[in-house]
């Protein structure tokens, strides 16, 4: 019997979710090894060329989007010679994109001097550094391109397994070695090996799973359909440049007005809300495929009763950890590695406001990419790219990191945070999007109103220690969790989750790959 959508869902969800977390407890134990023997000069340091490399990323103009746009179909129809085709259009097209990273990586070389207020007092040579950080991009442009089809297969929990084996057998090993030797180019270039390591079993892997990509293709697109991928492709270019400016210039902007040293201090919030993030993407990312699969048909009531459903649990995932978030994160980083890596009240806020409005975006985003509404909105993320750098740079100046923090939330919210819903309530369900930001301020302003009610609970919960700061988390996340489900439990969209969650254990599991 044919596997469901909701049976896709809940294997990669439960797989990369239970991976995520695994990658999460490594991160911290890397990064807690990495800052007693390294330091805060070495943390701005990783967090400074990893954010110039993320820029550098613009390079790959969003074709990954579009070729996985353009697989769904084709993986419907099970059409192994078009999808062969649009992989050696993929593969093309990332060796370019490999290449062109590392020209300019080395062209921007010279000029490191200029994104370091201060520049660190440590033996090893930034440029040779910097040459490994740049190394290690290019190499994942090489061959990383097959992952494509596990994803538009519904098969996301093949990278999720992958990545997590290579990311503990890479981290063990820095760890090791960084223990007995304290160096840090050759924890660097571990990394670049782990990386090439992935990227080269994920493309044999698919090349066994996927037997019809071996051998030289036959068959080429149609010039009309070439031509359309790279029409989303260039309106996915100004997606991408703007999605880069909003996350990867932050750092940049820190290390030039305010230095390294603080870098380092708030790339340790990065790596907790990034773990946070990680976790829920490889869940929610589970359901892309799923989700692209559903667009490809014409029943709009149908897909517009799923987004509906989608934006509902997306809410209540980040209504949940985004108010636990607020009331853990710094007595954890007291906790974990002292009080003198500890940002204010108000900046904390901040980061946390930022990681829920990014969130809340989610539903959106994924039905306009997977319904291929690349073109509509592409001169959107080039304003809100350019409002960031101009606000970031203001706030910078008068109110410091709180100030570019806010600036980055700003810009999202006067730009894709709006407009993402109106093209697929527009083009993808041809109606208004009134009732879309109904459902937005309803489910912001409940956040709101329990944020508030939260901070007394942890303060008196919290008293300085690990057993009451893991108290006071599970205190509050049953809270939330019996709040939001008692205020939405009669709500359609409640009822339709719960109604799925049960049905999900009845399902037979059989394959669908294509081979």
């Amino acid at each position: 019997m044919k596997q469901t959508k909701t049976s896709f869902v809940a294997k990669n969800l439960l797989i990369g979710s239970g991976t995520q977390v695994i990658f999460l407890l490594l991160s911290f134990v890397n990064r807690t090894v990495f800052i007693y023997f390294l330091g805060k000069e070495y943390l701005g340091l990783d967090a400074l060329f990893t954010n110039i490399l993320m820029v550098l990323s613009f390079a790959e103009l969003g074709i990954g989007n579009a070729i996985i746009f353009s697989l769904y179909r084709s993986m419907v129809d099970k059409n192994k010679a078009r999808i062969k085709a649009i992989m050696a259009l993929y593969a093309k097209a990332y060796r370019i994109i490999g290449l062109t990273v590392f020209i300019v990586g080395l062209l921007l070389m010279p000029f490191l001097n200029l994104f370091i207020k201060n520049p660190p007092n440590i033996p090893e040579n930034l440029y040779i550094i910097y040459f490994l950080f740049l190394l290690n991009t290019a190499i994942s442009y090489m061959l990383s391109y097959k992952k494509a089809i596990f994803s538009a297969d519904q098969k996301e929990y093949v990278i999720n397994v992958s990545q997590q084996i290579f990311f503990f057998i890479q981290s063990a090993i820095q760890l090791g070695y960084l223990y007995v030797t304290h160096d840090y180019i050759g924890f660097v270039l571990i990394q670049v090996i782990g990386t090439f390591g992935l990227n080269v079993f994920l493309s044999l892997y698919a090349n066994k799973k996927y037997t019809f990509l071996k051998g030289k293709t036959t068959e080429k697109l149609a010039k009309s359909e070439v031509k359309t991928i790279f029409q989303n492709v260039k309106a996915l270019a100004m997606y991408k440049f703007g999605s880069i400016i909003m996350n990867g210039t932050d750092s940049i902007i820190i290390a030039a007005f305010l230095g390294l040293g603080i870098v380092g201090i708030y790339s340790n919030y990065l790596l907790i809300i990034a773990a946070v993030v990680t976790v829920l993407s490889r869940a929610l990312n589970s359901i892309t495929g799923s989700i692209g699969h559903l667009n490809t048909s014409d029943d709009t009531a149908k897909k517009e009763q799923v987004f509906k459903q989608l934006f509902f649990i997306v809410s209540w995932i980040y209504f949940v950890l985004a108010i636990l978030l607020f009331n853990v994160i710094n007595p954890f980083i007291s906790l974990w590695i002292g009080d003198s890596f500890l940002l204010g009240t108000g900046t904390v806020l901040a980061i946390v406001a930022s990681f829920y409005v990014n969130g809340m975006q989610f539903a959106s985003y994924t039905y306009r990419t997977t319904m291929g509404l690349f073109r509509q909105g592409r001169y959107v993320p080039i304003a809100m790219a350019v409002l960031n750098i101009i606000l970031s740079i203001i706030g910078a100046i008068y109110f410091g990191l709180i100030g570019i923090i806010i600036a980055t939330i700003i810009s999202r919210l006067v730009t894709t945070t709006i407009i993402d819903p109106y093209l697929v309530y527009r083009f993808g369900f041809q109606k208004k999007v009134r009732s879309y930001f109904k459902m937005y301020l309803t489910y912001t302003s409940i956040t709101a109103l329990a944020f508030a009610a939260s901070i007394p609970v942890m303060n008196w919960i919290y008293q300085g220690t690990w057993l009451t700061l893991i108290l006071g988390a599970a205190v509050l996340f049953l809270l939330l969790n019996l709040t939001y489900l008692a205020i939405f439990y009669k709500k359609p969209e409640c009822q339709a989750i719960i109604r799925r969650i049960k049905s999900i254990a009845k399902r037979p599991k059989t394959s669908t790959t294509p081979d």
